[in-house]
């Protein structure tokens, strides 16, 4: 492949999902945001266990999601693996934008820690499954976890009903459930219940919540009252990053997700616009040393690029689209040409390959 030519292992210019990419090819590359200080204020609260939010906003494009991931990965790691981190599936979707499938893929995400929460629950129990109910309050909740603890036949349909499925009254009562967890308010309990118990088995409990921009007036408002009353809930070990995409931190308070959670996430960070080409080459080299193979030596991780290349570049870009991933994507178009004529990409031949960058115009 053309990109081997350079010592890529795979082509660093591909957008993908940042929940794909492995977690060794997510570094800190942008010292150029006036944020950071902020970001690092969070990092450290959270980690010395204390309740905290924060904003993550800016542009289509711009990096929030792979902010995210970064998150996710920086407390992982400081922490070893104490900080339970709750991201993966946790946004709100443009196609369905209800708290249903919102706690859907809550449930689908915590799933996987489950084995550790239910053993500390069940410590707490004295180890006796008639202690569950009265331990934590919810009848029908206790005997769901109980039986996915147990691994009994029939965890699959328990697990059904975590996730908060509409089932048949026989097969209820068949697992000894008395009703479906088909309301709203009921989904929050259990997962309010959920992020209390996992601190039995986690220092602290991360929630991040990405794409608020999804969701309409009416579940702007159910949800910033169920976040905001989750903040409230904890006197520490509990944190929260709501992520989405605006030019103005408070657009999200005329969404309808109301100015009491938008007080509560008291730390920001602006995905800003790449200002100059000094910030865009620290963030090439850092991304390119990503991707490049370990054996693969080069003078400048530039390569490609040259810096009058990337000057060249930014002169040209519309100041409105030069954040992270319309940048990628023109300098993928200019390497994979430099690629298949065996140069660099100069600031010569991004003048004589504008035809490949159609979105660089105004």
């Amino acid at each position: 492949m053309w990109y081997e030519k350079f010592g890529f292992k795979d082509d660093p210019y591909v957008i993908r999902s940042p929940m794909v990419v492995p977690f060794q090819q997510i570094k800190w590359n942008r010292n150029d945001l006036a944020d950071k200080a902020s970001l690092d204020s969070f990092i450290e609260r959270v980690l010395s266990g204390r309740r905290v939010g924060m904003k993550v906003y800016g542009g289509e494009g711009s990096g929030k999601t792979w902010l995210l991931r970064y998150i996710e990965k920086i407390l992982m790691e400081k922490s070893k693996g104490k900080v339970l981190v709750l991201y993966t599936y946790s946004y709100i979707p443009r196609l369905e934008p209800t708290f249903s499938v919102f706690y859907e893929k809550f449930i689908s995400e915590i799933g996987v820690h489950l084995p550790s929460i239910l053993k500390v629950i069940d410590a707490k129990a004295d180890h006796k499954k008639a202690n569950w109910p009265t331990y934590l309050g919810d009848t029908d909740l206790a005997t769901a976890l109980s039986n996915i603890h147990d691994a009994e036949e029939n965890t699959d349909a328990y697990m059904t009903w975590l996730s908060g499925a509409r089932m048949p009254a026989t097969e209820l009562r068949t697992l000894g459930i008395s009703l479906s967890l088909d309301r709203d308010y009921r989904k929050y309990e259990v997962m309010k219940t959920l992020i209390v118990q996992s601190l039995l088995a986690f220092s602290s409990f991360t929630l991040i919540v990405d794409e608020l921009e999804n969701a309409p007036p009416s579940l702007a408002r159910g949800l910033g009252d169920s976040l905001r009353d989750l903040l409230d809930s904890f006197y520490d070990k509990f944190s929260l990053v709501c992520s989405y995409t605006a030019e103005m931190a408070d657009d999200v308070v005329d969404w309808g997700y109301g100015k009491w959670l938008y007080d509560r996430l008291e730390h920001q960070i602006k995905m800003d616009a790449f200002k100059d080409h000094h910030a865009m080459m620290e963030f090439l080299r850092i991304h390119h040393e990503c991707y490049r193979k370990a054996r693969y030596k080069v003078e400048d991780q530039l390569l490609p690029f040259e810096e009058s290349g990337v000057e060249r570049l930014m002169e040209l870009v519309d100041p409105k689209i030069c954040y992270a991933r319309p940048m990628l994507i023109n300098c993928g178009l200019l390497a994979e040409q430099a690629a298949l004529r065996d140069v660099k990409v100069t600031d010569k031949f991004v003048d004589e390959n504008n035809e490949f960058l159609p979105r660089l115009a105004p």
